[in-house]
């Protein structure tokens, strides 16, 4: 009887939520689209490859994995003893994780889209 009246809310508030849109679907993986942005199609060929090794050199992550940081396992450690502890490193590390991978994602689509605008102007001919 009891597990009755938790599981009717829980079931009508899971069946009533909206579709997720297109801004919260960020958080799950998403194919690279090319990302073209205003001025692009003036560019030469040299300005393509300058924007292109920019682009590149920023394309890299230095965040360190959930299990390479240290900073993790030491809040781990300070969480066993204070709760609090843990729980802001762990909160902060993984909203820096998102911002770091969208960011990623972001120029991996401007690179995307630079490379077929060469490819295009048949830049390597």
């Amino acid at each position: 009887m009891q597990l009755q009246r938790y599981t009717l809310p829980l079931l009508l508030v899971l069946v009533s939520t909206p579709a997720i849109s297109a801004d919260e679907a960020r958080a799950y993986p998403r194919p690279v689209e090319p990302l073209y942005e205003e001025g692009d199609e003036q560019l030469s060929c040299r300005q393509l490859e300058q924007r292109l090794s920019h682009l590149e050199s920023q394309s890299y992550s230095t965040k360190p994995g959930f299990y390479e940081d240290p900073y993790t396992g030491a809040s781990i450690w300070i969480g066993s003893l204070w709760v609090p502890g843990a729980l802001s490193y762990l909160g902060y590390s993984a909203i820096a994780e998102y911002r770091e991978n969208d960011r990623l994602h972001h120029n991996q689509s401007r690179i995307e889209a630079l490379r077929r605008m060469k490819a295009n102007l048949r830049c390597h001919e």
